[in-house]
């Protein structure tokens, strides 16, 4: 049961972090696409890539915890 809390915690924090992300990168894709005045097509592809690559960070790093929990290492270090 512990398990499972630790696994939900660490799901929980991910899907909030990458909800604003996903939310800022929605708003900057949304005005791009509706403003007159847009900004120029290198920067805002520059923008997306920079904004997309803490989401895959993220993702990455999840599964490593998820694997730490289950694997139980956080057990056996908390013993030294």
């Amino acid at each position: 049961m512990n398990n499972k809390k630790k696994i939900l915690g660490a799901v929980l924090s991910s899907l909030v972090y990458t909800f604003f992300i996903v939310m800022y990168l929605t708003l900057i894709i949304y005005f791009q696409i509706t403003e007159t005045d847009k900004i120029p097509a290198f920067i805002f592809v520059l923008l997306v890539i920079v904004l997309s690559v803490p989401i895959i960070g993220i993702i990455i790093n999840l599964i490593m915890r998820i694997n730490e929990i289950k694997s139980g290492e956080e057990e056996k270090s908390s013993k030294y």
